[in-house]
């Protein structure tokens, strides 16, 4: 395996698409464009610089998905806008654990190997 292979893990690679396909989604159908704004420009920043700006959109994912979904829950959207939402919610939330999982050993491992 090539060592850029193996710096793109697929938890991250999957993760940063997925923002990437609903915020982009969110633009495209007329969405807030600042929330969506912030979560490519946080893409965009931790494909550059990875570690702990995929720590931050991780962390950004699962705020303002616990922030949202309960709102839409509540608000007179249809049913299946409700479940939609649900289903990208925890979808993205998911993805965001993994993929901060990953940044996380790869942490402790490069810790351990300059103990050695």
């Amino acid at each position: 395996m090539s060592r850029r292979t193996a710096s793109w893990p697929w938890p991250v690679v999957v993760f940063l698409a997925w923002t990437v396909f609903v915020w982009g989604g969110r633009i495209r159908n007329g969405g807030s464009a600042l929330l969506a704004a912030s979560f490519l420009a946080l893409v965009a920043v931790a494909v550059w610089r990875r570690g702990k700006w995929i720590t931050a959109l991780a962390g950004w994912t699962v705020a303002v998905w616990a922030v949202r979904t309960p709102i839409i829950l509540v608000r007179d959207h249809s049913a299946g806008f409700k479940v939609v939402h649900s289903v990208l919610a925890v979808v993205s939330i998911v993805l965001a654990l993994s993929a901060q999982r990953h940044v996380q050993r790869q942490r402790q491992a490069a810790t351990t190997a300059a103990r050695l």
